[in-house]
């Protein structure tokens, strides 16, 4: 069960990087101009065969960055990618996460990737006032070093000189080719909603600054 939550947190984490970007830049002359996520947090839920459990889980360990080009066609997010620690995500039962961390994040060499988002595009759309906008942000999130197309929608909310983004996003355990997590009869489903929420700042890192993404 909790295996299925995790993994939604994961690609939470990615797809809020990329909405980070979308709302920063006004310049006309569409500059492109880098944002950073440092500790955002991804939840997750996981209906499960018993309508009166369903499992929950958290992360507050996202780190993510983006290059944001804006100007008079709309915003874009270039060359985003963000990263979520498997060991992060937990439910609030040490011996689940085990159980989650073995059966849905360990592959079958016995490796534990974490879980790693680059997107590939992000179009906004932004009110009247350039201060709220709504963003669609599509990329490949790898669970398990395995890449799968992934989209979400955010909402971006200028604040300062920083970006406050939630978003809501599906991921299905099948997709990975993940059998849905079974413990005492009860079984999750294999779609695992997420929902992400972070806030993005301007990057000071002089290698940043030069356009670079790592």
């Amino acid at each position: 069960m909790i295996s299925i939550n995790t993994k939604i947190a994961a690609a939470c984490g990615m797809v809020i990087v990329s909405a980070m970007g979308a709302p920063r830049g006004l310049s006309a002359a569409a500059a492109v101009s880098a944002v950073e996520v440092r500790g955002g947090t991804a939840t997750f839920e996981a209906s499960t065969n018993i309508p009166a459990i369903t499992v929950h889980g958290r992360s507050t360990a996202l780190d993510a960055r983006a290059n944001v080009r804006d100007g008079s066609a709309g915003l874009t997010v270039e060359s985003a990618v963000a990263t979520l620690p498997v060991k992060s995500l937990a439910t609030g039962m040490g011996l689940r996460d085990q159980h989650m961390r073995k059966l849905v994040f360990t592959s079958p060499d016995g490796r534990v990737h974490d879980v790693r988002f680059v997107s590939r595009q992000a179009t906004c759309k932004s009110d009247a006032a350039r201060r709220q906008a709504a963003c669609t942000v599509s990329g490949d999130l790898a669970i398990r070093g395995i890449l799968r197309p992934f989209t979400m929608k955010l909402t971006v909310i200028r604040d300062g000189a920083a970006f406050r983004a939630a978003g809501d996003g599906v991921v299905k355990l099948s997709a990975y080719g993940i059998e849905q997590p079974s413990q005492f009869g009860v079984r999750t489903r294999d779609e695992v909603k997420l929902h992400l929420d972070f806030t993005a700042r301007p990057v000071t890192n002089t290698m940043a600054r030069l356009g670079v993404v790592r």
